[in-house]
């Protein structure tokens, strides 16, 4: 039964590979000096082209605020401008943007052009390796530090991928199984829509897997995939594949529900076992498979005293850093930053 599922699969129905540790406590602060983010690029520019590959630092502005700014200064419109990925409006963020000309100080102090460079075509979404994270933890618990050491063997291991609470939205999901549920019901962003379904699903299916502690090994059936080059395979021989997800050369991959999600799953969810949901489902996010954990890069920890602390960490492009902080705070779903933000 739906009603049956929780709301926000996003958060509740995601049990922590670090919960049997104490957390270290507190939350990000909500001030956007304590909310870094980097991105990593995925290639450098050439440097020849008829585009300009653009390094922006902006604070208080949402990426497409930022391209409009751009925009507005080089006489464009905003849709001409590319980008790898979204950033926080309520952080201190850096990306790369691309213009199809030399572009021009907006002349705002939310925005700062650190770097232009030519290039020969315009940034596509998801043309981008990951983030590079820096978050001020306050209001830690006073075994703080001597919790970390634990915590962050733990983290090292691997970290349940989850979509983290800010995919869904206060009511992304409901509007999704709406759709699933009236398909010729009008709603914003169908894609956007119908692949909340699917993230959910993933997170139960993915909840299931840390409870039953098979995060960390493999299973006759497993679609696994290979960290270096990405090529998945199917495991036929749990025994052999096992040492290669312990080892960290594979990692098992859950189901993005959908008729080209490779091994199928995630349809005991939400109805997707109904081949007319599933119909409706397949004409906007027609499926794919997902990484079930992440190994945060530069994972440590600067104490500024005993309740305060800089922790910095890097993630794949698509990976949530408020579920590595979740893991690490210990604090409920949706706490992690400004005890709700």
């Amino acid at each position: 039964m739906i009603d049956d599922q929780p709301p926000l699969a996003g958060c509740e129905a995601c049990p922590r590979i670090a919960a049997h540790l104490p957390g270290l406590g507190g939350f990000v602060g909500f001030d956007a000096e304590h909310f870094h983010v980097d991105e990593i690029p995925a290639y450098a520019p050439s440097g020849e082209g008829t585009h300009w590959f653009v390094h922006i630092r902006k604070q208080g502005l949402t990426t497409d605020e930022a391209k409009r700014l751009l925009a507005d200064a080089a006489g464009i419109q905003s849709k001409e401008i590319g980008a790898a990925g979204r950033k926080d409006k309520h952080a201190v963020t850096t990306q790369w943007l691309s213009l199809p000309c030399e572009p021009v100080d907006p002349d705002d102090d939310a925005l700062q052009i650190l770097e232009a460079t030519p290039h020969g075509q315009k940034l596509r979404m998801g043309h981008l390796r990951g983030n590079r994270f820096r978050l001020r933890l306050q209001q830690l618990d006073p075994e703080a530090k001597s919790r970390w050491p634990a915590i962050q063997a733990a983290l090292l291991a691997g970290v349940p991928n989850y979509f983290g609470a800010q995919r869904f939205g206060r009511f992304g999901l409901k509007d999704g199984l709406a759709l699933l549920a009236n398909p010729r019901k009008r709603v914003r962003d169908p894609r956007f829509v119908a692949g909340i379904v699917q993230s959910a699903a993933f997170n139960l299916w993915l909840g299931a897997r840390v409870k039953a502690g098979t995060l960390n090994t493999a299973i006759d059936g497993d679609v696994l995939k290979k960290r270096e080059t990405g090529g998945m395979f199917d495991c036929e021989d749990a025994a052999v594949d096992a040492a290669r997800v312990a080892s960290g050369e594979v990692d098992v991959t859950g189901p993005l529900p959908g008729p080209k999600c490779r091994g199928g799953g995630g349809t005991e969810y939400y109805g997707l076992d109904d081949p007319l949901r599933m119909k409706t489902l397949a004409k906007f996010a027609p499926g794919t498979r997902r990484v079930a954990r992440v190994v945060p890069a530069d994972l440590s920890i600067e104490w500024l005293d005993d309740n305060q602390a800089w922790l910095s960490f890097s993630l794949p492009k698509g990976c949530y850093a408020t579920v590595v902080v979740g893991e690490i705070t210990q604090a409920e779903p949706g706490e992690a930053r400004q005890q709700g933000a």
